[in-house]
């Protein structure tokens, strides 16, 4: 059998408006919008919890009243269940719609997800309702690929974050120019996490990460400027 080529919505990076120098590519889920938090209140509909014993959830969700822990296929359900609604589940992360608002002054912002992209209408409503209208793509691609895409029309300085280790180490493969940056809404999982590639900058709230992008991103030069 075939295997079917991954997926991609939204703008490809060239339709992306290039403003200014700068470029801050981020993550949503963890990064943008809360996903741990409302995706534990999910679980607990189908009488089940997550232990934050490592960083993975196979084998950490397990049923409340037996003990078992839900298969793979269970898990890819209640995912797939709460980005259908997301719109009403999963709210902003603290902070973030004003630390965007001024970081959006001086650097061009993208979201890119790995969100299932037959998604991407739910969660393009959800963010402009937000006051988050920054360019997104969904896709099943490797972010590597499509960060370093993104950055061939960018002169300035590229800025990535996102909530999970390997990510991060593929744009790092991808784009070695990249800034890394680990950001975490949900902090339980924090302790389990896996080594970071080198030299990625760690925050643990908007406010911090919104100082590290502020330093990466620089002064806000324009592509006219440049």
């Amino acid at each position: 059998m075939t295997k079917s080529a991954p997926v991609t919505r939204g703008p490809s990076p060239a339709e992306i408006e290039r403003r200014h120098a700068g470029l801050a590519i981020l993550d949503v889920d963890e990064v943008v919008l809360h996903f741990i938090a409302p995706f534990c209140e999910l679980l607990a509909e189908y009488g089940a919890r997550l232990h934050f014993d490592s960083f993975r959830l196979t084998g950490n969700v397990r049923s409340i009243s037996t003990g078992a822990a839900l298969t793979g296929h269970e898990l890819d359900g209640v995912t797939e269940r709460l980005y259908a609604e997301q719109e009403r589940r999963q709210a902003p992360v603290e902070g973030v719609a004003p630390a965007l608002r001024r970081l959006s002054e001086t650097a061009d912002i993208v979201f890119l997800t790995a969100m299932t992209p037959s998604f991407y209408d739910h969660r393009r409503r959800l963010l402009d309702a937000a006051g988050l209208p920054y360019p997104m793509i969904a896709t099943e691609r490797s972010k590597g690929g499509l960060v370093a895409e993104l950055a061939e029309r960018q002169d300035g300085p590229v800025a990535f974050v996102d909530d999970l280790p390997p990510n991060l180490e593929g744009v790092r493969r991808s784009l070695p120019r990249a800034h890394l940056v680990h950001f975490m809404a949900n902090a339980e999982f924090r302790p389990h996490l896996p080594p970071m590639p080198p030299g990625t900058l760690r925050a643990d709230d908007w406010t911090g990460l919104e100082a590290i992008l502020a330093d990466i991103l620089g002064d806000g030069a324009t592509v006219e400027d440049k």
